[in-house]
């Protein structure tokens, strides 16, 4: 796409952050996460906008909404590095989780997450992802998953040691 877009949705950004009210920038954020352009610097931009947007859903406790914005990013992450991907996905989990009495809703977003992971050979995201599951498993008092899901995470880190 062309960057003719860059300027709306620059212009986007600096209103979401000049909102009067938490619900008036996450709609203008999202408005900017529609955006088709795929140019560099909107690209950029939309890593802020999601960065923000993010910020807003866990203060407002928004946690579903958390969930369902990490599907909606799925076809924004082939855009970017998946070094980047991985610093979003983890921000959004992270970010669920400051969210009191969510510990079943990070668990479905991270089996969720290691779905996706799988599907797009993303392995060292996956690996982080389980473990943060495996600890979410423990805390649940969920023993013997979080052990079968450790204990093939040890053999798999094991065979990339060899």
């Amino acid at each position: 796409m062309s960057s003719s877009y860059l300027p709306a949705i620059t212009n986007s950004l600096a209103r979401a952050l000049e909102a009067k009210t938490p619900y008036e920038a996450i709609s203008i954020l999202y408005r900017v996460l529609q955006n088709p352009s795929s140019a560099p610097d909107a690209v950029r931009i939309k890593e802020q906008a999601i960065t923000n947007l993010s910020d807003l859903l866990r203060q407002e406790t928004r946690a579903e909404e958390l969930k369902s914005l990490l599907a909606q990013l799925r076809p924004f992450f082939a855009l970017i590095p998946k070094a980047k991907t991985a610093k979003i996905v983890r921000g959004i989990i992270d970010d669920v989780a400051k969210i009191p009495g969510t510990s079943d809703l990070q668990i479905s977003l991270c089996k969720e997450v290691v779905q996706w992971t799988r599907a797009e050979k993303r392995t060292f995201l996956r690996q982080r992802v389980e473990a943060k599951l495996a600890g979410l498993l423990i805390e649940n008092k969920e023993y013997s998953e979080a052990l079968n899901l450790l204990s093939g995470l040890i053999k798999e880190v094991r065979r990339l040691d060899d």
